[in-house]
């Protein structure tokens, strides 16, 4: 479970305020979320649902800044610092952690990570990616839809006919594999793959999703 290891590092980086959104989840991940010291929120289960949620609390919290990071998350050590250092310079630049780090072993993973990289520096930007993005234009882009499927690249691309998202190489996001191991590497990736290109062609998401199985929880996997 990342859960733990995402906050204790989001603790050690100096982050000051973090949202958990839960999604009815069955195990302990609220009650890590609460020791912890993160402002916890419930919601019903739905990526893009959850993530609004959260936004809008964070904003209602005084967030300058928003970063987005899904519980199977873990940013480099650094990375909160150099994104600051991005936003110093550029601060109603999104920017996120454009180097995304499975944690496993293979040649397979490595070429994920590089398509990965590929389609962050096209202004597609999924949820594991990192995104983080200033308040105001995070607004401007009209903020994450309550859709099934492809929140993120919805909202990246909305955000990118804003301008060009800001790549911050230094900042790193490992990314837990559980759900490849469960379902399937390969067979994920080519899923994944076709769903994408069916939303880039219009198909809508509540229609795709069918496709897309909910991760099951269990007592070692938090939504």
């Amino acid at each position: 479970m990342n859960l733990p290891r995402l906050l204790g590092r989001l603790r050690e980086e100096g982050v000051d305020l973090v949202v958990v959104v839960d999604g009815g989840s069955e195990d302990d991940s609220c009650e890590i979320a609460i020791q912890a010291g993160a402002d916890l929120c419930r919601a019903k289960r739905g990526r893009g649902l959850q993530l609004q949620v959260g936004a809008e609390r964070a904003i209602e919290l005084g967030a300058g800044r928003l970063w987005f990071l899904h519980a199977d998350n873990l940013p480099a050590p650094g990375s909160v610092q150099a994104i600051a250092d991005a936003f110093a310079q550029s601060p109603t630049a999104a920017a996120f952690g454009c180097s995304q780090v499975v944690e496993a072993e293979g040649k397979f993973y490595r070429l994920v990570e590089a398509k990965a990289d590929q389609r962050v520096a096209r202004g597609l930007v999924y949820g594991d990616s990192g995104l983080c993005i200033s308040v105001a234009k995070y607004q401007a882009a009209g903020g994450f839809r309550p859709i099934s499927l492809f929140e993120d690249l919805d909202l990246s691309r909305r955000v990118s006919s804003l301008g060009a998202i800001h790549l911050v190489p230094e900042a790193k996001v490992f990314v837990n594999p559980r759900r490849w191991r469960g379902e399937g590497a390969l067979r994920t990736t080519v899923r994944n793959w076709i769903l994408t290109r069916a939303w880039r062609l219009g198909v809508s998401p509540e229609r795709l999703v069918r496709f897309y199985p909910a991760h099951k929880p269990t007592k070692s996997s938090p939504n």
